[in-house]
């Protein structure tokens, strides 16, 4: 009777993800996982039997999305069959949504690679089987749902407890997520030596942030740090970077990135240092599923909606970032072109996180030097032209209504667009049909 249910569900699944798809009433991300759930509870512990060879989780605070489309993209180009969440729909909903509109019962595929929420990691590896399990990176996020970083850490853990077997890959260059650990496997490690722009300078953090060490709680001894607190260090206790089986070295180009490990090069077409972390845990993952045809495939990677993608808004170029909480929004900022027309959507809907005090550790101080006028939309324009004012840009223009505001944007633009939001807003700003997709 269960087995049935199972295949009642992806038969319901898929004429649903018809129906919403001809009608475009919903992007169905969670509803077809809703509705799949209801009619078969166990539906992801059927699922294992239709990934043949590898199942690989993606997780973490920033980069998921890019991390997972890369080795995606790495593993398709290489002719693997997969399944993903592709659009970033990372809740035990949306998971269920992915696996039931691409499962074909009668045909397995190689690999799956899920982008897994933080807190819904554990929810998942109950039912779903783990081989190999990427940890980005750990940061202050969505403080409504994750208190401090050691939340997240922990749930992660504690994840990790109901897969002994799954083999982790994790940042060696973030102190919090690199102490994780897997009862049966030891962790293998990617991390940056160092980080240089075109010039063939050292880039550092100016500021040096403080950190407590994970094991005994004073405070790390940084030797290098590259942003925010990622970077290398060691602490009196004796916790300290761990070796990386993966070390790079990083070119920051003005539209891409050069990746070198060893001998090996990979030229990605990423901005910024942290799309550079995500595609080397990409790298690094790939090398240990036996991929070898890594480099050319990289040149041809499209990056997720909101990541770095180039679209056209009234002939102008048009640059969309998401931005969600205070290290990855500080990383955006500087990759922003101060010449361009900006755009700022802030939304606080439960899956940006309804906190958005995180605003004011953020270094809004760079915008200052863009002598344009900055529009501002979403639910929280009054917020964020607060915050705007103290770091002193004068020229703000609220507009609460997102399609106006892009629309008069790309009115009165006289250069490139860049677009900083969140991530409902995103979802919006993904609908308008002024913003024109560049293939």
């Amino acid at each position: 009777m269960s087995k049935f249910k199972f295949y009642l569900s992806l038969i319901v699944a898929k004429c649903a993800y018809k129906f919403l798809k001809i009608t475009k009433l919903s992007s169905g991300t969670a509803i077809i996982g809703l509705l799949t759930l209801k009619i078969c509870p166990n539906f992801l512990l059927y699922a294992n039997d239709y990934i043949n060879k590898v199942q690989i989780n993606i997780t973490g605070t920033n980069g998921k999305t890019t991390t997972s489309g890369l080795v995606s993209h790495i593993l398709k180009s290489n002719n693997k069959t997969i399944i993903n969440n592709s659009i970033g729909a990372n809740m035990l909903n949306g998971i269920v949504n992915a696996l039931a509109v691409q499962i074909n019962p009668f045909k397995k595929v190689d690999y799956s690679i899920i982008e897994t929420d933080e807190a819904f990691l554990q929810k998942v590896y109950k039912q779903l089987n783990g081989d190999y399990l990427l940890v980005t990176n750990l940061f202050e996020d969505q403080t409504d749902r994750f208190s401090t970083p050691t939340v997240t850490k922990n749930l992660i853990q504690d994840a990790i407890n109901l897969r002994e077997n799954v083999q982790l890959l994790l940042n060696a260059d973030e102190p919090l997520s690199a102490e994780l650990k897997s009862k049966n496997k030891e962790p293998i490690f990617y991390g940056v030596n160092s980080v240089i722009d075109e010039n063939g300078s050292e880039i550092l953090n100016k500021e040096i942030m403080d950190f407590s060490c994970p094991i005994c709680g004073k405070k790390l001894n940084f030797q290098k740090q590259f942003y925010a607190h990622v970077g290398h260090y060691s602490c009196e206790c004796g916790y300290k970077r761990p070796t990386p089986k993966y070390n790079a070295q990083i070119i920051l180009l003005k539209e891409s990135s050069i990746i070198k490990i060893n001998n090996e090069e990979f030229n990605i077409p990423l901005i910024g240092i942290y799309n550079a972390y995500n595609a080397l845990g990409a790298i690094s993952l790939a090398k240990e599923l036996g991929i070898s045809n890594i480099t050319e495939v990289l040149k041809d990677f499209k990056v997720a909606f909101g990541r770095s993608e180039i679209r056209n808004l009234n002939n102008h170029k048009t640059i969309i970032q998401l931005i969600k909480n205070p290290a990855g929004t500080n990383e955006v900022l500087k990759t922003v072109n101060l010449n361009s027309n900006i755009l700022i959507a802030m939304n606080n809907n439960v899956a940006d996180g309804t906190d958005i005090s995180w605003i004011n550790q953020v270094n809004f101080e760079i915008l200052s030097k863009n002598n344009k006028e900055v529009v501002i939309t979403g639910m929280c324009v009054n917020e964020l032209s607060e915050r705007l004012n103290k770091a002193g840009i004068e020229r703000i223009k609220p507009i609460p209504d997102i399609n106006k505001a892009i629309d008069y944007i790309g009115k009165i633009a006289d250069n490139d667009i860049t677009i900083l939001t969140t991530y409902t807003a995103l979802l919006k700003i993904d609908k308008n049909k002024e913003l024109k997709k560049c293939y």
